[in-house]
């Protein structure tokens, strides 16, 4: 009970908790009291303030608890000591999505709740420096991976004896919702300020919300004051026979390419009559090409409607059509030509006025752009009645000739046979029209011949040869590794360097040949004329594909930045390798595939060898397509040893495939063509989650210790790509129960050069599950140094190539040498792979790595045979 603690107080102690004028022994008419009469009085007064002081602090923590949970951000109690989530608010479920009985007791390191441990140590760092509270921008990760950046306050307390942090998350979303508000307001009032007199609007299309100014309101005959509704409750001011045309207008602007449009409509105004709005409104689109919002002005043009509907009222149909027609339209007298008038498309095509010509002849002016024109037009009006729609040559007044389109009616006025003559400039038109034609057979960002104009060349070549018996060649060029250069350096420097491989080329090449870009970074180039046996042609053919290749290698400089292509040629011979265009292109790409299997930046000539091999390689892409669904994949499990206590410490997950019915097929036949055709995604996902079923029924049946064993997984850098692959990664741990720490995912360099942030970024939210990553084939490529010491990596495996000539050459020695030197500086394990010989064994001990697998231990087993090998 809350007073229990005054029922053992000794009298004294409860005198002294009297009120001042008890312990006196008076009371205010200053008669004396027994001593009993102070006791009794103290302990009412007492046990009434004691009530008093419980009633307030349940009062301050209703208070508080109120104010804790019903804060607009996120609030968090954590115990210092531990680090143990004792308290959160309804926020911290609604924003991270973690049930508060599933996170109350954890910490916010085991709910993943921060994606960058950096950023985590240096807020710790901060609460730690300061005794007052601290603030810090920083991005947390919801249960669903979604990140959320604010601004984290934390301030330590006190409770119950206990140290506590008390930590506040302010989701600044809205604040940059805010700024984009006020960047809308700006652009409607500039849109304002220019439009004076003018209404404006705006449409926020995802919430339907509709903004109208003063004026706005007023012309839809609402009171002069801004409004902001739905724009339903809007079209409700609008008659409902221009709703359907105003949506209409709408939903094309929304669907179509068009980013704005023209539009005027009726409202209904006093004495029930109408006025006409025009509406000029922008259509804004995010980058994805979704539309945002819609912008624009309102302008009453009742009066020029009326205007214009008096004056259409007070001509005829043919006269309004003459005066306001754009085109160019002429009458003239039939005997003569003169012309009796024209309107001020005529004057706008031609550049005379009308006084200059009324009364003249296109002769006189010299506007026919050939004098026989005329004549043969008459001509055809005598035979056909009328002319429609023929293309001529004009001259206007400065003498330039104009490509016009015209259309020729007889007509009689005032008893004379006359002539009436519409013209249209189509000039612009012809020069579209001729764009599109170069467009359709030109690459839009080399200007080069494209596929369908270096087919037409090839076409014509095959020709060529059945007449006059000459040669061509086609070289098939593939830029080696240029993917990097855009994914690395951006879009734009990718261009750029395109555009110097075009100029190159088209240097390298006489007038007669032809260079064309297929797309990407493939070009063509197609050398025609050749003379000569077939030796001597290819050996010119060669000759100038090797010249390419040297001049294509040669350094540019791009921003500051030094950059070198190589280049892959596959060539194929005109008729001696095909005797159609298609065949010659699909030859030369085969050689072009050869080429880079080769190890790229070689030249290699067509045989029909290589066409046996790359039918053999579709047959076998088309039976991995089906081999996950029959089960023809298995794992092998090579162990990691260390030769200290020659005890099993790891295993490398290795694929196998049994072909139905070719057998067991050669991971270096097969891993390539999976990488190539996209079905690695499919296939290394089951990898990873068959591994993990695997060692979750040895770390069950308590064959290996998860505290010190690794098992190690292939990473492919397609897998590694995809948007979800930690998310991947985690679901295979969970769904077999196996502890993150003990998984080991091996990278290549070929991961890290495609998009290095992105791969450190994910790296690191393994890591924050306890995943490790090793360097696979470490030296073997031009980047590790590069990129080592970013990357999280704590093992580096020496590629077998060095391991295998470890012993008898002196460079592959001093290489492993380095390594192991620098891994120890580095404190990072070494894994030798391929280790065969004691000799390489001894000489790997010798130097201090003490890590191996290779054949000198096992080959790689089932697993079956693996748990065997554990056991003894």
């Amino acid at each position: 009970m809350p007073y229990q603690r005054y029922a053992s107080l000794p009298l004294d102690g409860l005198t002294q908790i009297a009120s001042p004028s008890l312990e006196q022994g008076g009371l205010n008419n200053g008669e004396q009291q027994p001593w009993y009469w102070d006791i009794e009085m103290g302990l009412i007064c007492n046990a009434t303030h004691r009530r008093i002081r419980l009633q307030a602090l349940k009062n301050s923590e209703k208070r508080f608890a109120t104010l804790f949970h019903l804060s607009p951000h996120m609030v968090l109690l954590v115990r210092i000591e531990d680090g143990l989530i004792s308290e959160a608010n309804h926020w911290f479920e609604r924003l991270l999505g973690w049930p508060l009985n599933q996170a109350i007791g954890r910490t916010t390191v085991e709910l993943g709740i921060w994606p960058d441990p950096l950023q985590r140590k240096q807020f710790v760092k901060k609460i730690r420096s300061k005794n007052a509270s601290v603030s810090m921008e920083v991005s947390l990760q919801g249960r669903d991976g979604q990140l959320h950046d604010g601004i984290l306050s934390a301030q330590k307390v006190e409770l119950e004896g206990e140290a506590y942090l008390v930590s506040t998350f302010m989701d600044t979303r809205k604040s940059k919702e805010a700024a984009q508000a006020l960047i809308d307001s700006q652009e409607r009032l500039d849109l304002a300020l220019d439009s004076a007199q003018m209404g404006t609007w705006d449409w926020d299309i995802p919430s339907d919300r509709l903004y109208g100014s003063a004026r706005a309101a007023q012309l839809h005959g609402l009171p002069a004051e801004p409004f902001n509704e739905s724009f339903e409750a809007f079209f409700e001011g609008v008659p409902d026979a221009e709703r359907d045309s105003m949506r209409d207008t709408y939903r094309t602007l929304r669907e179509g390419p068009a980013g704005s449009y023209q539009l005027t409509y009726r409202v209904p105004a006093e004495n029930n009559t109408s006025r006409y709005i025009e509406s000029r409104a922008r259509l804004y689109r995010d980058a994805d090409g979704v539309p945002l919002r819609m912008a624009g002005t309102l302008l009453d043009i009742t009066e020029q409607v009326e205007r214009e509907q008096r004056l259409s009222a007070s001509e005829d149909k043919f006269a309004k059509a003459f005066h306001s027609s754009p085109d160019a339209i002429t009458i003239s007298e039939l005997a003569t030509g003169n012309y009796l008038e024209v309107n001020d498309g005529f004057s706008r095509l031609t550049g005379y006025s009308s006084a200059e010509v009324i009364g003249r002849s296109p002769y006189e002016l010299g506007i026919w752009g050939q004098s026989s024109q005329r004549q043969a037009l008459l001509d055809e009006i005598k035979e056909k009645g009328r002319i429609s729609n023929r293309e001529i040559l004009g001259r206007s007044r400065r003498g330039d000739l104009i490509n016009v389109e015209i259309s020729i009616e007889p007509i009689t006025i005032n008893d004379t046979p006359c002539l009436l003559l519409t013209a249209r400039d189509i000039s612009q038109l012809k020069t579209a029209q001729a764009q599109v034609r170069h467009l359709a057979y030109h690459d839009p960002l080399t200007n080069l011949p494209n596929r369908a104009l270096l087919m037409d060349r090839l076409s014509q070549q095959t020709s060529l040869h059945e007449r006059h018996d000459l040669r061509a060649a086609l070289l098939f060029l593939d830029l080696d590794h240029f993917k990097h250069i855009n994914d690395s350096l951006g879009h734009p420097v990718g261009d750029s360097v395109l555009k110097i491989i075009t100029a190159r080329l088209e240097a390298s090449v006489r007038n007669e040949d032809t260079v064309a870009r297929l797309g990407g970074d493939e070009f063509v180039v197609l050398l025609t004329g050749l003379k000569g046996s077939l030796e001597e042609v290819t050996q010119s053919v060669r000759s100038t594909a090797d010249t390419l290749r040297e001049l294509l290698a040669e350094p540019m400089f791009l921003d500051g930045q030094r950059l070198q292509v190589t280049p892959s040629i596959g060539i194929a011979l005109l008729p001696d390798h095909g005797s159609t265009a298609a065949d010659l292109l699909k030859r030369a790409d085969i050689a072009l595939y050869r080429a880079k299997d080769c190890g790229r930046n070689t030249t290699q000539l067509f045989d029909f060898t290589m066409q046996t091999a790359a039918s053999e390689r579709m047959e076998m892409e088309s039976a991995l397509r089906t081999a996950l669904a029959r089960n023809e994949f298995s794992l092998h499990f090579q162990p990691q040893v260390d030769a200290r206590e020659n005890r099993i410490v790891g295993a490398e997950a290795l694929l196998r495939w049994q072909h139905p019915q070719l057998g067991a097929q050669s991971p270096a036949n097969f891993i390539k063509i999976l990488e190539d055709s996209g079905l690695i995604l499919e296939v290394g996902a089951w990898v990873l989650d068959e591994a993990c079923r695997s060692f979750g029924q040895l770390l069950r049946e308590g064959l290996i210790d998860p505290r010190t064993f690794s098992l190690c997984v292939n990473i492919s850098p397609r897998q590694f790509l995809q948007s979800d692959f930690v998310e991947r990664v985690r679901h295979s741990l969970l769904r077999h129960h196996l502890p993150c720490s003990i998984l080991k995912l091996e990278v290549t360099e070929g991961i890290v050069i495609q998009n290095l942030e992105d791969t450190i970024a994910k790296m690191q939210q393994l890591m924050a599950l306890g995943v490790s990553f090793a360097m696979d084939d470490f030296g073997t490529g031009y980047s590790s140094l590069t990129h080592l010491k970013r990357l999280p990596v704590d093992t580096l495996k020496i590629d077998q190539s060095f391991v295998r000539d470890a012993i008898n050459a002196p460079n592959d020695t001093e290489i492993i040498r380095a390594i192991v030197a620098m891994a120890r500086s580095l404190k990072i394990r070494v894994v030798a792979e391929g280790v065969e010989q004691l000799a390489q064994l001894q000489f790997l001990q010798s130097i201090g790595c003490h890590l191996y697998q290779g054949y000198l231990h096992s080959r790689p087993v089932p697993l079956a045979q693996f748990r065997e090998l554990l056991r003894h």
